[in-house]
């Protein structure tokens, strides 16, 4: 059975790596479902959520490259952007 919902609050999880890449995620969800079934454990009921993951990355500029022109049957290499 679908249930209704209200968005009360959808935050960003933020991760910085080593090499000063910032990772943001954010989940959407787009549907609730409760099922008939309940936990055995807990006694909770169970419920199925549709959610579309959401990525944002934010990469220190000396760490970034042009792409470059794939030539048939080749490989193409990154060109460094100064």
């Amino acid at each position: 059975m679908d249930v209704d919902f209200e968005t009360i609050k959808e935050d960003w999880n933020e991760y910085k790596l080593e090499d000063g890449t910032v990772l943001k995620f954010k989940t959407i969800v787009s549907s609730i479902i409760r099922t008939a079934d309940y936990d055995p454990m807990t006694g909770d009921p169970v419920y199925h959520v549709r959610s579309t993951n959401i990525l944002r990355v934010k990469v220190p500029e000396e760490m970034k490259r042009l792409p470059a022109t794939k030539k048939p049957g080749g490989e193409g290499e990154g060109v460094e952007v100064g």
